[in-house]
């Protein structure tokens, strides 16, 4: 690489060095109408910018290193733009006025999405009628689905890019650092040189990194977890006792001894269903109001003759009411032959803050009508 001249555009220069890497992954390059690959580079071109900002430092000169540190999990990442940026006059909030792209590339990020919103092809888009979004949470928008983009990575959830893709964009990293010092990218058959595999082969599929809080950086990769061919479980082994090898053999094989026959458990019988009675105890068991739904519906519920669940809506709301909820039908069929007016219905709002909240709350409602009225009481009290 030439010796790096002072620019006029940093934020140029992050957005070129993030597409970059963001191309080497992929076979066919950068897309820039995939938001899949949209989301990875503008995650580290945020990084690398706000690293430059931070640090004094030229984008070119960046370690890919630190960037993967930051890159841990996108609370992280968040944290660095949010405590970085608006000192260096970036203004991030929502309403804004447009013409920063830092900022713009933020607040995209940062956006949630209607997963029922028309494609680009679809007659609401192409005659310029604006989508009715199922929930009042959402305002409507002409807008095509995504943005009108394709999309690949969790294409049915609306939480936001940075929620959904910051995993996705440490995997570039991770390959571009292999890149520059040689390692094993995923997938990379090889030969284990030492220790107690020695001289069995493999293919890799997860490289292992050090964290040193100290300088932030990520050190590594210090090891690879490889899929060896004569065992069933993938081992970690030490990066110093790999070296590449070659052969025509397909890296992605299902687990155990026998590589090329079927996954483990394919011809098992299924577990048996779960009875209705069985079926609303688990609801009631993780409702946070179980005592919305009263006796004598119970034993409706109980007593039925199947049971149906349906996904009715699935919207999220930005920073700062950040906010998912997923709207679930469960249906009851009382009779043996089908009747509308022979079923029993519960409404599920399962609510999170974040895309990987470890503790959604589930709140139960009777009615259809009532769905939106639990939505606002319940989001306004964890507001």
């Amino acid at each position: 690489m030439p010796p790096h001249t002072p620019a006029a555009d940093p934020w140029g220069d992050a957005v070129r060095r993030a597409t970059e890497a963001t191309a080497a992954r992929n076979i066919g390059g950068m897309d820039e109408t995939c938001w899949d690959d949209v989301a990875m580079r503008n995650i580290i071109a945020m990084v690398l910018y706000a690293l430059h900002l931070r640090d004094d430092q030229p984008v070119p000169s960046i370690s890919w290193n630190a960037v993967l540190w930051q890159l841990a999990d996108d609370r992280r990442v968040d944290t660095l733009v949010n405590r970085v940026l608006p000192g260096a006059g970036h203004d991030l909030s929502r309403t804004a006025a447009p013409g920063d792209p830092v900022a713009e590339t933020w607040r995209w990020l940062t956006r949630t999405w209607d997963p029922q919103a028309p494609t680009r092809g679809s007659s609401s888009v192409l005659l310029g009628q604006p989508h009715r979004a199922e929930s009042d949470w959402v305002p409507d928008s002409p807008e095509p689905r995504w943005g009108g983009m394709s999309r690949g990575i969790a294409s049915g959830l609306p939480d936001p890019a940075i929620e959904v893709c910051t995993n996705w964009s440490a995997a570039v990293v991770q390959a571009a650092i292999s890149a520059q010092q040689g390692g094993y990218p995923k997938f990379t058959r090889v030969r284990v040189t030492g220790g107690e595999f020695k001289g069995h082969l493999g293919y890799v599929i997860q490289s292992g990194w050090a964290a040193d809080d100290d300088t932030q950086t990520m050190v590594g990769p210090e090891g690879y977890v490889v899929d060896l061919d004569d065992t069933e479980d993938a081992e970690p082994i030490d990066a110093h006792q790999l070296k590449r090898s070659y052969d025509h053999r397909w890296p992605r094989r299902p687990a155990g001894p026998l590589k090329g026959g079927p996954p483990p458990g394919l011809h098992d019988p299924l577990p048996p269903r779960p009875t209705c009675a069985e079926d609303l105890a688990d609801i009631l068991e993780r409702a946070s109001n179980p005592e919305a739904v009263p006796d004598d519906l119970r034993r409706t519920i109980a007593s039925a003759k199947d049971h149906h669940h349906l996904q009715m809506d699935w919207q999220a709301s930005p920073a700062p009411q950040r906010f998912t909820w997923q709207v679930i039908m469960h249906w009851y069929q009382l009779t043996e032959h089908y009747s509308d007016d022979q079923r029993a219905e519960l409404w599920e709002i399962v609510l999170t803050t974040h895309l990987h909240d470890p503790e959604p709350t589930h709140h139960l409602a009777l009615r259809e009508e009532d769905v939106p009225l639990v939505i606002a009481r319940c989001t306004a009290a964890t507001a």
